[in-house]
This record gives structure tokens, sequence and C-alpha cells, in this order.
């Protein structure tokens, strides 16, 4: 369409070409010169509108010689229009984004512009080390105390603990010793290593084998080992909490001091807890019950739960605490049914 100098221009014209309706909005068909044509694609739609709105506003602007009230009357029918136009507009942006999955952003100057908008994407799954040496993450920590005076007294604990995380196994690793003295003489030596191994599966069920080492000198027994094999479900497990329930089958034998030296049949049933507090701090806790079927009504109870913040990152330093409470049943001629070890030291994860 070409508009000559002095040329008025029927505005209802223009707004057939638009499409604007009866009731104000505006149609997705356009009517040119008695001809209806069909805008199969939104994006062709909006852009062919865009250019007729700058079609109206020229227009406008060469009829004001000719007559300065209709031009103005022109001027605000092209402003409406192009107010309406930019509703419609952003209207079929939000067509166009929900129908391709892709923004559309228009320079109004231009009008053509577009990008597409890239889904969020989850992080990569890291892929499984290629060695069981490979893909642990281990910490250490170490607590003393002591006295001097009227009483002479020391106390330590060193405890060095791993975890390996891959898409088949969680293998966790502890090995501890704890010493104290008062008075020159020795009150407490007790050392142990315990592994153990999950083999996950596709559902919340998991198999599982642990084997632990103990040395205690202040028992019945100076060395003890155990084991056990079973199956795990997970009631809880999350970014944030973790909750697994054991069953299984294994047993102990114990050797040195008066022990008796024969192997003790044991089942086993147990639950461990995580909890993630915050970012530099976790909680958590466990408890197994060892029941004897070599003396029905006798059993093994080990409970114990700790705390660690990280203190500084860059270094990994962390505050560690926590406790150990150990029941046996039958400890023995002259010993106790109970056991409890708490500590609080300074840790570095590497």
């Amino acid at each position: 369409m070409r508009v000559d100098s002095g040329q008025v221009v029927a505005f209802p014209t223009l707004l057939t070409l638009w499409g604007l309706r009866g009731d104000g909005h505006f149609s997705s068909f356009a009517t040119i010169e008695g001809g209806t044509t069909n805008m199969n694609s939104l994006k062709t739609n909006w852009m062919n509108k865009a250019a007729i709105v700058m079609m109206i506003a020229g227009t406008a602007t060469t009829t004001m010689g000719a007559d300065d009230a209709s031009a103005l009357e022109r001027l605000e029918a092209a402003r409406i229009a192009f107010e309406n136009a930019r509703a419609e507009l952003q209207a079929a942006q939000a067509e166009v984004a929900l129908i391709t999955g892709k923004e559309v952003e228009v320079d109004t100057t231009t009008a053509s512009a577009s990008r597409d908008v890239q889904p969020d994407t989850e992080p990569e799954t890291p892929a499984d080390p290629t060695s069981w040496k490979d893909g642990w993450d281990f910490s250490a920590n170490v607590g003393i105390s002591g006295s001097t005076g009227n009483t002479e007294s020391v106390s330590g604990r060193a405890a060095l603990s791993g975890e390996r995380d891959t898409s088949k196994y969680e293998t966790s690793l502890a090995m501890a010793y704890t010493y104290a003295s008062a008075d020159g003489n020795k009150s407490t030596s007790r050392g142990e290593i315990a592994l153990r191994n999950d083999w996950l599966t596709d559902s919340k069920w998991r198999y599982f084998a642990q084997g632990k080492y103990e040395y205690d000198e202040f028992q019945q027994w100076d060395h003890r080992l155990s084991g056990a094999v079973g199956i795990g479900y997970e009631f809880v497990k999350d970014d944030k909490h973790e909750l697994i329930g054991r069953a299984g089958l294994g047993g102990s034998y114990e050797m040195g001091g008066t022990a008796d030296e024969k192997f003790i049949p044991e089942g086993l049933l147990g639950l461990d807890w995580k909890y993630i507090i915050s970012e530099n701090s976790t909680l958590k806790a466990s408890t197994t019950y060892y029941p004897s079927f070599d003396d029905f009504g006798e059993f093994r109870w080990v409970s114990g739960a700790g705390l660690e913040v990280v203190m500084d990152k860059e270094s990994g330093m962390t505050l560690n605490t926590g406790f150990e409470h150990r029941h046996d049943s039958d400890p023995g001629s002259g010993f106790k049914n109970n056991d409890l070890d708490y500590y609080m030291g300074l840790g570095w994860k590497f």
C-alpha cells in the first residue's frame, strides 16, 4: 500500500487489515482487498500485525496537513490500536511458549527477535570410580583431656572414618582408639575397627555385610570378632534425611582373658539415621540389637550418636562430639553390663 502526500486513507480500512472485530478485540485473520488469509503461525501473525500498526502510525502523520482534527483522531486511534496490539502480542508470546517450549522476545523497534529458552538440566551424576581405592571421603578427629596436681589423669581418643558411595554400593569404614589413666594406672584401653558394605538395588531394598574387630583390656575378653549379613530397607532417604532399617544373621567370637572362646550365633536388628541440619552440620545416630541364639534371653545392644560441624571449609577442620553406649546382658563375673563412652574433639576432612 502506498500513501501519497496529502492522501487520506480511511482508518476502518486499516483496522480491517489489522483484523479488529466489533467487540474491540483482534481476530487471527486479516482481510486484504476482499480476500481472507489464515495466519497459520502465531509468530507470522503478530509480526504482520506489528507492521500494520507501523503503517497506521505513518498514515496518521502524513495526513496531518489535510485535516488537523481528523489526524489527531486517527493518531489517538492508532495509539489505542498499538496498545491493543502490544497486549495481543504478549498473549501470542505466551501461547508460543506454551506450545513450542520457546520464549519469544520481540524488539519493539524491529518487531523481530527470538531466542530459545533452554530448560533447566539436572547436574550430571559423577561417574563411579574404577578402583575400590578411589572415591573415599575420610575424616580424622582427635580429643585429649587431663589433669595434674592432687590427681594425675589423662584421657584421649583418636578416630578415623571413611565413606565411599557409588551408584551400586555404599561402604563405610570406622576405626577408633580410646585411652585413659588415673594416678599412673591405666583405666581404659579400647580399640575397634568396623567395615560395612551395602549393595544397592533399583528399589528401597538393599543387602549388606559387615564385620567388626574389638580390643578391650577391661572386659572378660581381650579380643572379639563379629559379623553379620542381611537386608536393609530405606524408610526415608532424601537430601536431608535418611532412615534405614536392617535385619540379619551373624555371630561373634571372643578370645583372651577369661572368655569361653566359642562362636555365638546372633541375630541383628538395627536402625541407622542421618540428618543434614545445614550445609555445615550433620547429625548421625544408630542402634543395633544382637540377640543370642546360643543362650536365648541374652543379648548385646550398641547405640550411639555423633554431631559433626564444619568450622573451616578450606582446611576441612571440623568439631566432633558424640557418645556410644554398649550393653551386654552377660558381661561375665565381676564386670558391669553397661559401658558409656563420650567424646569431643577436632577433626579434619580429606
